[in-house]
């Protein structure tokens, strides 16, 4: 039913609400002070809703609400039951509660429950456009809260990414680094060897001297090991120039010298590229040298040729057993004797050959087939 006396009667003035986009719910069960508080809020960019009961306030409640003036007395239910589903918007709108005679037990239960003000009824005009007023100042600064916690929010998201993106850059370049200094160190170890072991040969014109300082040289990087220079005589063939025996019987040794000679070293001579061979598993052995990889099962196996303009003029094998593996700096020091060891064979084959009458640079190279054991 209809209230008697809901309002103090007062020259209507409107009230200059001037804030765009902003939203007021308007509950009342009386049409006449709804229209009466309808013109009163009325202003630009101010859109009013209005709704006479409690079910239809819970429908209109679901959009964003920026002011909500609820009577309390609804003719279905109390209105301060609308107040859990406003402060449960997006945007926390402010509410007042419009009741008749409330107690302090009422005021209190009413800011509880979320209204952020109370007005009696029937209402005083010039109190309500000064509360109003102060609800419109509340939630423009609301506003202005939530617009800055937003803003800084994606500033956040925004600088969590670059965080990120230069975590990830920094990784790269770190990555980098530690990839350039490896191959800088690598690039470094190779230019020590290549000129220590040129020191220890360029001035050695002796076959045998220079196989047996190759020898030392190796087995001055890689510690104890077997190992074995092959050159070639004939067509494919292979013969042993020099060998260092670690772990072999004397019977054995020369089986598997004479089998390095007839199979692995045509291998190298083959292998494409001035790279090194390391093998550290049966599997691949049996695929680089088929059915003899029986020989040098379980070890570990590093071979390289020595080249002089693509012609292999030595082959060097390095072995021994799978429990003590190669260390990087081996296989270093075998990549960067291999051609330095091809050069100085190719200078001895010349040296060589101008000794003998009609000599023919290009003529196949033969060393001889004898063996030197250091």
């Amino acid at each position: 039913m209809p209230r008697k006396n809901a309002h103090k009667p007062t020259r209507a003035s409107g009230l200059p609400v001037g804030d765009p986009d902003f939203t007021v719910l308007l509950v009342e069960p009386e049409a006449r002070l709804r229209r009466t508080l309808t013109d009163r809020l009325r202003g630009p960019g101010v859109t009013i809703i209005t709704a006479a009961s409690l079910a239809d306030a819970r429908r209109e409640a679901t959009r964003g609400i920026d002011l909500a003036l609820v009577a309390r007395q609804l003719p279905d239910g109390d209105g301060m039951e609308l107040a859990d589903q406003l402060n449960r918007g997006k945007t926390r709108g402010q509410a007042i509660l419009l009741s008749d005679k409330p107690s302090a037990t009422d005021a209190i239960a009413a800011v509880r429950a979320g209204f952020s003000d109370i007005l009696t009824l029937p209402l005083d005009f010039s109190e309500l456009d000064a509360r109003v007023r102060q609800a419109i100042d509340r939630q423009r600064l609301q506003r202005l809260s939530q617009q800055r916690i937003e803003r800084l929010r994606r500033i956040c998201k925004k600088l969590n990414q670059a965080r990120e993106d230069v975590a990830k850059q920094v990784d790269v370049i770190c990555n980098d680094l530690v990839n350039a200094y490896q191959e800088l160190a690598t690039q470094m170890n190779q230019a020590m060897q290549t000129s220590e072991f040129t020191v220890l040969v360029k001035n050695d014109l002796d076959l045998e001297s220079m196989l047996r300082k190759t020898l030392e040289f190796i087995l001055q990087k890689a510690g104890p090991t077997n190992a074995a220079i092959f050159l070639p005589t004939t067509g494919d063939e292979y013969s042993l120039g020099g060998y260092v025996n670690y772990d072999c019987t004397s019977e054995s040794a020369d089986v598997l010298l004479q089998h390095l000679a007839d199979v692995v070293a045509p291998k190298l001579a083959d292998h494409e590229g001035a790279g090194v061979v390391h093998v550290t598993d049966n599997e691949t052995l049996s695929k680089w040298i088929g059915d003899d990889a029986a020989y040098l099962a379980d070890s570990h196996v590093v071979a390289f040729a020595c080249r002089h303009k693509g012609e292999t003029l030595a082959a060097v094998t390095v072995f021994r057993d799978h429990a003590n593996p190669f260390s990087p700096v081996v296989l270093e020091t075998c990549a960067a004797i291999g051609p330095i060891l091809g050069e100085y064979l190719h200078k001895l084959i010349r040296i060589h050959h101008r000794h003998i009458p009609d000599a023919d640079d290009s003529s196949e190279t033969d060393f001889g087939t004898g063996g030197l054991a250091a």
